[in-house]
């Protein structure tokens, strides 16, 4: 079957027919404001923040003061060859942690994008990361403790309970009778809803749904049962969790196989579909490439302001410089002689 991939940014999700990995926020999904890192992104045509309007564009994480953590498919989709197409034109602006669907005060311009370098189609969409640098810091923010292979390790073996949260979608889009894909219907929320659950292997994930996926099997597997893990408008939101006291950030909101995505996907197999995601530590090298770019932002703005702080040399008051004093000269006429100092030392002749 001809491949064929759709990406909306305003709904921040893709899909395919054969497969439909979706982005999602959860269905029925409650309100929880306890991810104090969970932060909306809004596009603008201008340089100017948007300032009507209460739908967010989709989600993200905040990493630091000012890197920002997102999903590439809500910058990107692919063609049938599979190469990379940038659909999204927009400025993007994200807002603070935790607020109201159209609360744009505090919102800051997103200045620089890092996209994932295995971010690709096979089978599915894969390597879904990026990186933004906000112009500014949106608030003071330490860096957040980022998962580890090791650490992946234990917090699946251990099925340490992880929380996805977003801005998405949470009501059924279906009315009866309808067929989906079903039409949208409903705003998204206006405040971060979260679903739980826990990472589980490619295997156990087969297992529970019946069929294969060996496309994913270098991915985060999750499974959330008959809903899924979710609906469209939460791309690029965080899943988290807390182990051993210490709060860490695993990856973006997970795509979907085959799930219900609140009757948005056409490919629904009624056992909540496969959710899968790229592990943060995949990503370490645009981390690190935005972590850099911060510093030398940060060194050139500290270098400013040093030379605007810096007082102005007082200058110093102009020295007149007086003539040497010329010597004397003596002058004769006759038997009679005369000493002359004046400035003009000449002796006159008659």
């Amino acid at each position: 079957m001809r491949r064929w991939i759709a990406a909306l940014v305003g709904a921040a999700f893709v899909f395919t027919i054969t497969i439909a990995p979706t982005a999602n926020a959860g269905l029925n999904a409650e309100i929880d404001l306890t991810n104090p890192r969970v932060v909306p992104v809004y596009n603008s045509r201008s340089e100017s923040p948007p300032t009507v309007g209460d739908q967010v564009g989709y989600s993200a994480f905040l990493y630091s003061s000012r890197i920002v953590f997102s999903a590439a498919h809500s910058e990107y989709s692919f063609d049938n060859d599979g190469n990379k197409i940038n659909f999204n034109p927009y400025i993007s602006f994200v807002g603070k942690p935790n607020t109201a669907a159209g609360d744009y005060s505090g919102v800051v311009r997103v200045e620089k994008k890092f996209i994932s370098k295995t971010f690709r189609f096979d089978g599915a969409t894969l390597g879904d990361f990026v990186v933004y640098v906000l112009e500014k810091d949106l608030i003071p923010a330490a860096p957040v403790k980022l998962m580890t292979p090791e650490l992946e390790k234990e917090i699946r073996e251990s099925k340490t309970p992880i929380k996805m949260h977003g801005y998405g979608e949470y009501l059924d889009r279906c009315v009866e009778g309808e067929k989906r894909p079903c039409s949208f219907k409903y705003k998204r929320t206006s405040l971060p809803r979260t679903l739980t659950t826990v990472l589980r292997t490619l295997e156990e994930a087969e297992n529970i749904v019946g069929y294969k996926r060996p496309q994913l099997s270098d991915s985060l597997i999750m499974n959330n049962g008959k809903t899924g893990f979710g609906c469209s408008g939460d791309s690029g939101g965080p899943v988290t969790t807390t182990y051993k006291g210490e709060f860490i950030y695993i990856s973006t909101t997970p795509n979907g196989m085959n799930g219900f995505a609140c009757g948005a996907s056409p490919g629904d197999d009624g056992k909540g579909g496969i959710n899968y995601a790229s592990a943060v530590y995949k990503h370490l090298d645009i981390i690190k490439e935005a972590e850099d770019y911060v510093a030398a932002a940060i060194a050139r703005e500290t270098a400013a302001k040093a030379a605007q702080a810096q007082p102005s040399p007082t200058p110093k008051p102009s020295q007149v410089v007086q003539p040497k004093a010329k010597k004397p000269v003596t002058c004769a006429k006759g038997k009679t002689s005369k000493k002359i100092s004046a400035a003009n030392l000449k002796c006159k002749r008659k």
